[in-house]
């Protein structure tokens, strides 16, 4: 077990951050990779101190948000030809209209369910002043969290303090999205 840990670290090592948003722009289409594969060994790298935590961070996001807005252009330019005139195509907008930013901003928190999400969203031409700030909050959580995995595990020196501060960041940017979300619901309802 020893022996394949230790290839696992060196080669999330030897890929680097290029290796990483390529990576991670695959787990953010269609392709089914699992994030947690280079975000756990990513973290614990930044621990003892071989990657910059937030450099990271910043990559995995990014590149999960590349590959959710490559899925929105390919459903809204692809995907939809094919969906012309099905009555699916209908039941998608409609949700959409209703639930589709909080939707966004949900399913990449949802183990295996964050990639598809931009699907619908493409299909039913969700505003991208919503779909790309939502998507990516919802990506740093996700990332951040895999990564936080990963930290724990190694030597939490000096740089532990940072990392509480960047995740009571998060922390506190859900909070704030969910509140203003709730609160334009509860107004637009009365």
């Amino acid at each position: 077990m020893d022996i394949l840990l230790h290839a696992l670290l060196q080669f999330v090592d030897k890929i680097g951050y290029a290796g990483l948003y390529i990576y991670m722009f695959l787990v953010g289409t269609f392709v089914p990779v699992p994030s947690e594969l280079v975000l756990i060994p990513n973290g614990y790298l930044a621990s003892i101190g071989e990657k910059n935590y937030l450099l990271v961070l910043m990559t995995g996001s990014l590149g999960s948000l590349s590959g959710a807005i490559f899925n929105y252009y390919f459903a809204l330019y692809v995907a939809k030809k094919f969906l012309k005139g099905k009555r699916i195509l209908g039941k998608v907008t409609r949700f959409f209209r209703k639930h589709g930013k909080i939707s966004v901003f949900l399913a990449p928190l949802t183990p295996g369910m964050g990639q598809y999400i931009s699907i619908p969203a493409g299909l039913s031409r969700l505003k991208l002043n919503y779909f790309i700030p939502l998507t990516f909050c919802a990506n740093v959580i996700w990332v951040n969290f895999m990564l936080l995995v990963g930290y724990i595990f190694g030597n939490t020196g000096d740089n532990h303090q940072k990392v509480v501060y960047i995740t009571l960041g998060l922390l506190c940017m859900v909070i704030i999205i969910s509140t203003v979300y709730v609160y334009k619901n509860i107004k637009n309802n009365s």
